[in-house]
């Protein structure tokens, strides 16, 4: 049998998740076809309440969904507060929604800062060398700012200068967006604390299926 999931992203350049989180749980045996829908095509944006956006897709499509995935990025919440705003938002709108929260410690982008070679081949230069200040893995969880930090690691992996940089600068949301395509689910991001919790809720959730 092939459920049926909604994915609420944070942003239109999180949406490679979905890909991600269909994977996941065909790995686990169970078929999910993921829906992200574009709510800014709505003729009046239902906020950016997750109550208020499951809303809006429970009335455009009728026929429902067996599983829901929201992103939230925890930013300066403990990630345990938004799981749980997540869990209560849903229960608001259908109790009997198994909810899966995707929520990365501060941002998404701490995912993105683990993958060196992925990081370099998205900049234009998968052979090179010269150092780009990238944090070891225990650190990604701790850093402030995660976004800023991968902008600046983007930026030495071009050697880029002058006009050409500023040029590359602008297209940061289309090298983060690359970057979240070519996550590697199996690679080191199993080893963040996120990342597991992500897992163990999905498992939670799909074992209501069997």
């Amino acid at each position: 049998m092939i459920r049926r999931a909604v994915f609420l992203a944070d942003g239109s350049s999180d949406v490679p998740l979905g890909d991600h989180l269909e994977t996941m749980c065909a790995e686990r045996g169970v078929e999910v076809r993921v829906a992200t829908p574009d709510l800014r095509r709505l003729p009046k944006h239902p906020g950016h309440g997750v109550a208020d956006r499951l809303n809006a897709v429970l009335q455009l499509d009728e026929a429902g969904f067996d599983l829901v995935f929201v992103h939230r990025d925890a930013e300066k919440q403990d990630p345990q507060v938004r799981v749980d705003e997540v869990r209560r938002a849903v229960r608001e709108v259908r109790a009997d929604l198994p909810a899966v929260p995707v929520v990365p410690v501060r941002m998404t982008e701490a995912w993105l800062l683990l993958d060196e070679s992925a990081i370099r081949r998205v900049a234009g230069k998968p052979d090179g060398r010269m150092p780009i200040g990238l944090p070891q893995m225990a650190r990604v969880e701790k850093l402030p700012d995660p976004k800023s930090t991968l902008r600046q690691v983007l930026e030495a992996a071009s050697g880029l200068e002058g006009r050409k940089m500023k040029l590359f600068k602008s297209r940061f949301g289309e090298h983060r967006r690359l970057l979240l395509e070519r996550l590697d689910i199996h690679g080191p991001v199993q080893d963040l604390c996120a990342w597991r919790a992500l897992e163990a809720s999905l498992d939670e959730a799909l074992a209501s299926f069997s």
